[in-house]
């Protein structure tokens, strides 16, 4: 059996190929994922929805890579909390953002069942609309 710890390995390594079969295949086929805070106003997604949300957004960054900097991890209850910051380039300049994620493993610890994702919320939701702003004008020209 899959320890959590080994599947949180594989998620920021999946994260980190950035590339969404990847990134896709690491969840169950029933995962939730939540972006939080709940002020972004984030609704929780099934995986088709984390799909067509995140597939639009992927080509906004350029050498996405992720730096775990804390692990905590409680196999009995098949969780992991993980403290990550993040790098890449943009057409806007770089990007560097920060992230706590805990994670819900299925019972066999082999993929994730529950991604809550907690966002430096200021910055994602100033750096997101100027990205896809500028993606908007890019692609009406």
């Amino acid at each position: 059996m899959a320890s959590c710890r080994q599947t949180a390995q594989v998620l920021v390594t999946a994260y980190n190929s950035y590339t969404l079969e990847n990134m896709m295949d690491v969840r169950s086929s029933d995962c939730i994922n939540y972006i939080l805070p709940h002020s972004l106003g984030q609704k929780p997604m099934d995986n088709e929805q984390y799909m067509a949300w995140i597939a639009p957004r992927l080509p906004l960054f350029r050498n996405f890579t992720l730096t775990v900097h804390d692990t905590v991890v409680d196999e009995a209850a098949r969780k992991v909390v993980l403290h990550m910051t993040s790098t890449a380039s943009t057409d806007l300049g770089d990007y560097h953002n920060e992230y706590m994620l805990k994670l819900h493993m299925t019972e066999d610890r082999r993929k994730v069942d529950k991604f809550e994702e907690f966002v430096d919320s200021g910055y994602s939701s100033k750096v997101m609309k100027e990205l896809l702003e500028h993606q908007s004008r890019k692609s009406s020209l």
